[in-house]
């Protein structure tokens, strides 16, 4: 995408775009969305340059430097003389298009992402807002529809100078010279959240509406069809992703405090301390939701964040085999290495299947039908597993309990495995 990328211009007007949202400014936030999108550079155009700046050379996380130009605005709205005056002290791509985006909105990055990659110019308007973000913004007017365009130089010099943006637009869009870019109509479905999600955007909510607006972001960081653990953990994660989200913690660190726990498990069980490290692994089932929920939260993924899942995988097998050498050892389970044989070889399989069917259906296979999405609740996965195995060793019968996990993983392997050739055989037909 970076090299159709439109030059960047963002309006920072004070105070809307410094409001906070889940712990950072709508500017920001803003930020870290355009330089995963590409942009390694943009312009500001302000009626405050000596606030903007001073908070945007504040220490800051976001992936890479992204370079930022600042120009005053003495008028009292942005006319099409200030954003010529903006662009004409910079370099813009071959077809002359410029991305204009006002800081004083939240926007989903999916939508942004459409706009930059239009070919005429456009606007972002959304025809059918979600009933929350209907009850603490209203962004039907033609008085929003300066909060993010597409235009070219060609259009804004065939302008007059003097006249406001946002009249000029309105006046534009209202004789269907501009295309819509609406968020009514943007694809939902989210293949890594397993679900819909609604691309929306709204402009900086009041004080007494912060609440409900950072309640609608931080409903979008919640995967969907859960296994029915995590559908318990979820509120309690929620509960501790809001409080972090003001701290100066990164999903990385709690990745790494993750894994440390993780490997903590995996010694308790070894050398027989079972409470311990059912209590732990229980722990970390919730702790293990926060670091995605929060990256999501404030932008703030990273590599390494997106490939945790890796570092879980070898961790959990880590306390199965960790169990078997306990039982195995203690001689409570006598066969309890070819369990835990027959149990990963079988984890294998169904990931290669699912891997491959979800390559032909274009999401997850925990999604594919009513059948799949009930069986997420139950199949076998780590929180089942250790759920399985707390309450084994509840009613004083780990050995079994060891048994039980490892069964109740094969026998969902081989449903998954099942329900995976089923659905590539139907698609090829």
């Amino acid at each position: 995408m970076k090299d159709t990328l439109p030059a960047l211009l963002i309006l920072a007007d004070s105070p809307d775009a410094l409001t906070d949202l889940c712990g950072i400014s709508l500017l920001e936030r803003l930020r870290r969305i355009v330089r995963k999108l590409g942009f390694g550079e943009a312009m500001i155009l302000s009626n405050s340059v000596e606030i903007m700046a001073r908070h945007a050379g504040q220490s800051s996380w976001y992936r890479g430097e992204i370079a930022l130009n600042f120009h005053e605005r003495k008028t009292e709205e942005v006319t099409i003389g200030d954003v010529l005056d903006c662009i004409g002290a910079t370099t813009l791509p071959p077809d002359g298009r410029v991305l204009i985006v006002s800081a004083g909105f939240y926007y989903d990055e999916r939508l942004l992402r459409v706009l930059a990659e239009a070919q005429t110019e456009s606007i972002l308007i959304d025809s059918d807002p979600p009933s929350l973000a209907k009850s603490f913004s209203d962004i039907h007017g033609f008085g929003r529809l300066s909060c993010a365009l597409l235009l070219s130089r060609e259009w804004l010099i065939g302008k007059d100078r003097a006249v406001s943006l946002r009249q000029e637009v309105a006046s534009e869009a209202v004789s269907g010279r501009i295309a819509s870019v609406d968020a009514a109509q943007q694809p939902g479905y989210v293949r890594s959240m397993r679900g819909n999600i609604r691309p929306v955007f709204f402009p900086a909510p009041s004080a007494d509406n912060r609440a409900l607006a950072e309640r609608l972001l931080q409903d979008a960081t919640q995967k969907h069809v859960l296994d029915f653990p995590a559908i318990v953990h979820a509120p309690i994660e929620d509960w501790l992703v809001l409080r972090l989200c003001r701290t100066s913690i990164t999903p990385n660190q709690l990745t790494l405090t993750g894994a440390i726990l993780g490997i903590t498990v995996t010694l308790l069980y070894a050398s027989g301390h079972l409470w311990a490290g059912v209590s732990l692994a229980l722990l970390f089932g919730v702790w293990d939701g926060l670091d995605g929920k929060l990256a999501r939260l404030k932008e703030q993924t990273t590599r390494l964040g997106k490939r945790e899942h890796v570092v879980d995988y070898f961790i959990e097998m880590s306390w199965w085999t960790a169990l078997a050498h306990h039982f195995q050892v203690a001689g409570q389970v006598r066969h309890a290495y070819i369990f835990l044989l027959v149990f990963v070889g079988a984890d294998a399989v169904e990931r290669l299947a699912r891997r491959l069917a979800a390559l032909r259906l274009g999401r997850k296979l925990d999604d594919a039908s009513r059948f799949d999405r009930v069986m997420r609740y139950i199949a076998g996965r780590r929180n089942i597993y250790t759920w399985l195995f707390a309450f084994s060793l509840l009613i004083g019968m780990p050995a079994a309990g060891f048994v039980l996990l490892c069964c109740w993983g094969i026998v969902s392997s081989a449903i998954q495995i099942s329900r995976a050739i089923q659905i590539r055989g139907h698609v090829w037909r």
